[in-house]
């Protein structure tokens, strides 16, 4: 059966039909179903906003446009055909993830009300109260800020997509709360900004409608048991800017803050320093772009702040899917308490859990999609029982091409191993995971594989060798006598994103780190496999990306040489 190609495209933010990969997946009626809502609802979303956004939106800074040292640069959409597991993965994936925001709210599972101000302007809004209200127990207050293509006054849009989840039963259950929903009026925003695309100055008062809402909020706490220290705010684009707004108009409010695809002023956001903040949007954003975001956490931490931040490769305007659908956004939300120092994400997600770039060491992309974080976690997890078992292994890390030799052991009968590579991993993942995937095994040696993902997120090589001279750096830190073996970036074919040059420029700077390195030794795997013509030969790699039988053969060939001059001789055989 074949998945809709405008599901993938709007569950993923991968572009438009006539760009998409052709993809043909088994799947039951009802996932196909499902894929069929995700395509209605994400692009009846980027609908919403591109009408409504109108002179707005087509008044976009090119993608490239803009610098950030604390986050990878831009990076290009994936090729327009696939044909590798790796690839296909990771959208089936996103996929399933984006299905799981599909509008499962109707406007009557919130209740309607009105908010009446002092001069009699008016703001409809919607509340959702808590499953239960226990007597004599205070709540916490969502407060979501809905996009431009929501505006109106039937009361009802505004809660129809993003808010969906928190009728979820597992989150009401877990996570009682109040939510509230109000709606902008037409032809309104939630912060008075210059344009959507460019830097923006806040106006010195808030706009009508952002009145209401506060407005609005201070007559729920006289009337309802919502606890004052845990109000948390959230939104998605023109919602996403009304959230930076009231951060920076009044901080003390809020116990935490998750704005999405949005931006701000710049200059004022500092106020709001001492804030937990964990902002979302997509790298590929054509409608607000990323630099937005970027320049608010820049800001945030000249001011002395501490947010995080998660940046979606290859998403487009739509980063509220995968926003909302991170697994610790609400542990992480509703343990913060106004006035108290932020509960760390680590505390609520554990050590093994992926964090948000923003957390992870070094610059450079990451990938930080759902699926991504879910195998992270769980693999993670598994080496963790496995700690005691691999002390002492020969720890071989990286991506897909180092996860995805099964044989490992079998190729190195009398060697012990230990196999730590998470597909679709960067150096700057590799850097981020170090201490509990390598060192705390106390490792006889280490050979690593990394860098074809960077380069295919368009990290510059230069930036892919700093992180790996690093990462050689901390293991030499650990262990200072520690063989370090380094397999040069392989070949790779047209179809998954062909860069040949790139590759080829970033082997040559590992050459000329490490060539001379007393404690590393190189493995020239892209000559290996090299077929003349910057790609890799289809015998050898049959989906043009990830070796098979023969190809490991061939890698295995060539490291046992590697091994007998580091002393590992009786054991590689």
């Amino acid at each position: 059966m074949f998945f809709s190609k405008n599901a993938v495209c709007a569950a993923t933010g991968l572009g438009s039909a006539a760009t998409a990969p052709n993809i043909a997946v088994g799947a039951t009626l009802s996932v196909a179903r499902k894929s069929r809502a995700a395509e209605k609802l994400m692009s009846a979303m980027e609908q919403h906003e591109r009408s409504a956004l109108g002179r707005g939106a087509r008044g976009i800074v090119p993608r490239r446009a803009g610098t950030f040292p604390l986050a990878p640069a831009p990076l290009r959409a994936p090729p327009s055909r696939f044909s590798t597991p790796m690839k296909l993965r990771p959208l089936l994936l996103a996929l399933t993830a984006a299905v799981g925001l599909a509008p499962l709210a109707r406007a009557t599972d919130y209740e309607a009300r009105t908010f009446t101000d002092a001069d009699g302007g008016t703001l409809g809004y919607r509340l959702l109260p808590p499953k239960v209200v226990e007597p004599g127990k205070k709540y916490p207050l969502v407060l979501f800020l809905h996009g431009s293509g929501e505006r109106g006054t039937d009361n009802a849009i505004q809660v129809k997509y993003a808010v969906a989840f928190f009728l979820k039963p597992e989150v009401r259950e877990k996570f009682p709360c109040y939510v509230l929903a109000p709606q902008c009026p037409p032809e309104k925003t939630w912060s008075e900004i210059k344009s959507w695309s460019g830097p923006n100055a806040f106006s010195a008062e808030p706009t009508a409608p952002t009145k209401r809402v506060l407005g609005t909020l201070d007559a729920l706490l006289k009337e309802l048991p919502v606890d004052p220290d845990r109000l948390y705010v959230t939104g998605l684009s023109m919602g996403g800017y009304g959230t930076w707004d009231l951060l920076a108009r009044a901080p003390e409010r809020w116990a935490a803050a998750a704005p999405i695809c949005g931006g701000g002023d710049a200059a004022k956001i500092g106020a709001a320093k001492d804030v937990p903040i964990w902002a979302f949007h997509g790298a590929l954003d054509p409608i607000v772009p990323v630099a937005r975001t970027r320049e608010m956490i820049v800001a945030l931490r000249g001011a002395g702040g501490q947010p995080m931040y998660s940046e979606y490769p290859y998403v487009k305007h739509n980063s509220w899917s995968p926003a909302y659908g991170e697994p610790e956004l609400l542990p992480w939300l509703f343990a913060q308490r106004r006035g108290q120092p932020a509960v760390p994400f680590a505390t609520v997600a554990g050590p093994l859990a992926q964090p948000p770039s923003s957390l992870c060491p070094g610059d450079g992309p990451m990938q930080s999609g759902l699926w991504f974080r879910t195998a992270w976690k769980k693999q993670r997890e598994q080496w963790a029982k496995d700690k005691d078992r691999d002390q002492g292994a020969v720890v071989f890390f990286g991506d897909s091409i180092t996860h995805g030799w099964k044989t490992l052991a079998q190729d190195f009968p009398r060697l012990k191993t230990a196999n730590r590579g998470i597909s679709g991993d960067t150096t700057r993942g590799l850097r981020a995971r170090l201490q509990g995937d390598v060192l705390d095994l106390r490792p006889r040696a280490v050979a690593i594989l990394i860098g074809t993902n960077d380069l295919d997120q368009d990290a510059a090589p230069e930036l892919v060798a700093l992180n790996l001279r690093t990462l050689v750096a901390d293991l030499h830190k650990a262990q200072p006598d520690l063989p370090v073996i380094i397999s040069k970036v392989m070949p790779r074919g047209a179809l998954p994103g062909f860069f040949p040059e790139k590759i080829k420029a970033l082997n040559t700077l590992i050459d000329e780190d490490f060539k001379d390195h007393a404690k590393v030794t190189l493995c020239d795997t892209w000559t290996l496999f090299d077929a003349g013509n910057g790609q890799c030969r289809r015998e050898e790699f049959p989906d043009m990306l990830h070796p098979n039988a023969a190809g490991y053969a061939k890698w295995t060939a060539a490291l046992r040489p590697i091994l007998e001059k580091l002393g590992l001789a009786e054991t590689a055989k």
